[in-house]
């Protein structure tokens, strides 16, 4: 038997297209015999015993499907010898004209090429082939053609089972490869967010901490206060059960805490967090962080809204403002904090700003459309 290295899924399908094959030439064997030995006054002893061969033998093919030995080389043998004693019996069964063989044959030259390939198929189909010629069961004219039947059939069948087989190892290497690509843009992804989680949260509350370090009480507050959210974060308790507005209204209250700016948040709906929300709120919380910052204002304005989808949230300051086409692309707060991580979650990014007259960021992230809870102010 060839070595086959890998089995594939389609393969199964072969053999039952093989074996329902096999089931309709036995009925249609059992047809053509009644009709022999009605009507072409066919020896009666000789056709009911091929077609009981027939049927016992397909009964015996069931049972090798089912049991993984469909394949079994000396099955096979067998298999092609029944093949050959059906054409054998139709020759000699003494009927006047026509025949009973039917497509039977035609099956063991399927399940040669389904197990050996076009080998297997060509050669199978070769013995019957010269069976039919050798035995006579036709005139000369209606044997040939037989025969050439046989083996156009018995190549084609197999280079036929091949490609297929070859098509879907094909589509289950594709499938692999896309699985790995998936699984490796996700570990990039996870990764990009804890960079931005870092940045967003645990850089910003080590820089506060050295620039408060000469209040003893202020740093242990900044510590206790980090701890608690990056223990929550590593546990995703923020994301099993929370809202969205309950995460903005955690996340504004945070940064009022820490840079004593007013953070303003009006908000209308509210969702379930899930990981693409969370992702808008963590935009969020570094836009604000940004305008608290670096605006110099004391009042920033977080407008939210998640009565549809996408959801909106709006950051606004009245502060200095800057030139959005001169921030450098590397910058952590900008460019990964907020646009790459709406990016990655498929959200839009909008900044609008310029010196002098403030700053609006607008986020906009798709959510599944399940609005509910009430507007908070």
């Amino acid at each position: 038997m060839p070595n086959r290295t890998t089995e594939v899924r389609v393969d199964a399908t072969l053999r039952r297209i093989i074996v329902g094959f096999r089931l309709v030439s036995a009925v249609w064997i059992t047809v053509l015999g009644i009709i022999a030995v009605v009507a072409w006054d066919a020896d009666q002893v000789v056709v009911f015993a091929a077609v009981a061969a027939v049927w016992v033998w397909s009964v015996v093919t069931f049972w090798l499907a089912a049991t993984g030995r469909f394949e079994s080389l000396i099955w096979l043998v067998i298999d092609l010898a029944v093949a050959v004693a059906v054409v054998a019996s139709d020759a000699f069964d003494g009927a006047t004209e026509g025949g009973f063989v039917g497509g039977y044959p035609m099956s063991s030259v399927l399940l040669w090429g389904y197990a050996y390939r076009i080998p297997g198929g060509l050669g199978s189909a070769a013995v019957i082939a010269a069976g039919f010629v050798v035995l006579g069961v036709f005139n000369l004219a209606g044997n040939v053609v037989t025969a050439i039947l046989y083996l156009a059939v018995g190549g084609v069948a197999a280079w036929a089972f091949e490609s297929i087989r070859t098509s879907e190892q094909r589509r289950m290497r594709a499938e692999a490869e896309l699985e790995a690509e998936r699984a490796a843009r996700i570990r990039i992804e996870e990764r990009a967010d804890v960079a931005a989680h870092l940045h967003d949260s645990v850089l910003q509350t080590l820089a506060l901490i050295q620039k408060g370090s000469s209040d003893p009480a202020e740093v242990r507050n900044l510590a206790r206060v980090q701890e608690r959210e990056l223990r929550t974060w590593l546990l995703g308790a923020s994301q099993h059960g929370a809202t969205l507005m309950g995460a903005l209204e955690a996340t504004c209250s945070d940064i009022e805490k820490r840079h004593g700016v007013a953070v303003e948040l009006v908000s209308v709906g509210d969702r379930r967090l899930d990981e693409r929300l969370a992702a808008l709120v963590g935009a969020t919380s570094e836009s604000v962080m940004n305008a608290a910052k670096h605006a110099g204002v004391e009042k920033v304005s977080v407008f939210a809204d998640a009565t549809s989808s996408p959801v909106k949230v709006f950051v606004r300051d009245r502060g200095v403002g800057f030139d959005p086409a001169t921030v450098d692309e590397d910058r952590q707060g900008l460019a990964q904090s907020v646009k790459g991580r709406m990016d990655r979650h498929g959200g839009l990014v909008e900044i609008v700003s310029s010196v002098g007259a403030g700053t609006e960021v607008r986020l906009t992230m798709p959510a599944p459309s399940d609005p509910g809870g009430a507007s908070h102010e």
